[in-house]
């Protein structure tokens, strides 16, 4: 019997609400597990996971699953559903499917992101969406030297710097200007915050590519964010090393709605102009 793990976000209005009316209907079919997204023991196995939130909750379950290539629905309890777009309704009459297999399912590239400390500390962050190293709490202009592969690219002075991936791409990546990749994409974008220049302009590099942020210049103190959940302190002389990880996160897509026409949706792309 295939085995279900649902991950709720009890923050979410609705989403405890949708755990009840679910859940007896997939114990009938399937062994299940339930667990609270902010919860942080480890996973329990599973064949499917389902999320009960919104993109947020999807960002938070990807770390959670900690590399584990399963498959993930999410079900949008909160306001833009880009990465989880399944209705309950929708999920519920597409559960055979789903269970099955038969549901199209993308593979997303995942960022391994490593902070180095100058004093030899060190901490590991996996990544769906993007990793941002910024100024500190004094919000000042932050420099930050980028290198790809062991080559400089060049210090942006700015805000900050970004590295996204194509999942990445429509969230704080587009925000900042840099491209909208489509998903399946092999690719990360290099996407400067604010840049203090008039000729910084976002950069497509390879998907094995390394990236090292390391914040110097104007101020004391920085801080790098992993898909604007996970913060982590930096000061002058740490690094951040940003690869590939070598485990993807399987995403599991509604039929009915493809790539362009979710982008033309969500977040009215290439809608006409509204004349009076």
């Amino acid at each position: 019997m295939k085995r279900i793990l649902v991950l709720v976000n009890s923050e979410k209005p609705g989403a405890t609400d949708a755990r009840e009316a679910l859940c007896p209907r997939l114990a009938d079919r399937a062994t299940l597990a339930t667990r609270d997204l902010a919860e942080t023991a480890p996973l329990p196995d599973a064949d499917l996971v389902v999320v009960l939130g919104g993109d947020g909750s999807i960002l938070r379950a990807a770390r959670l699953l900690a590399g584990r290539e399963v498959p993930v629905v999410g079900i949008n309890m909160g306001k833009l559903g880009y990465l989880a777009e399944f209705t309950a309704d929708e999920f519920c009459a597409r559960f055979d499917a789903i269970l099955a297999g038969r549901m199209p399912t993308s593979r997303r590239l995942m960022l391994a992101v490593r902070c180095e400390a100058a004093g030899g500390r060190a901490s590991e962050h996996l990544v769906l969406n993007d990793v941002l190293v910024a100024g500190g709490e004094a919000h000042r202009m932050i420099g930050v030297a980028a290198t790809v592969d062991g080559e400089q690219v060049t210090t942006y002075f700015g805000d900050g710097v970004l590295v996204s991936t194509p999942t990445g791409s429509t969230a704080y990546c587009m925000a900042a200007g840099g491209p909208i990749l489509v998903p399946g994409l092999e690719a990360l974008v290099l996407v400067p915050i604010c840049p203090h220049s008039l000729n910084h302009r976002p950069l497509v590099i390879r998907p094995d590519s390394e990236v090292v942020l390391e914040p110097c210049g104007l101020q004391q103190e920085a801080v790098c964010v992993a898909d604007g959940q996970e913060k982590v302190r930096l000061a002058r002389g740490d690094r951040v090393r940003v690869r590939r990880s070598g485990a993807a996160f399987l995403l599991v897509h509604n039929g009915e709605r493809p790539a362009f026409a979710t982008l033309s949706e969500k977040l009215h792309w290439g809608h006409a102009p509204r004349y009076k």
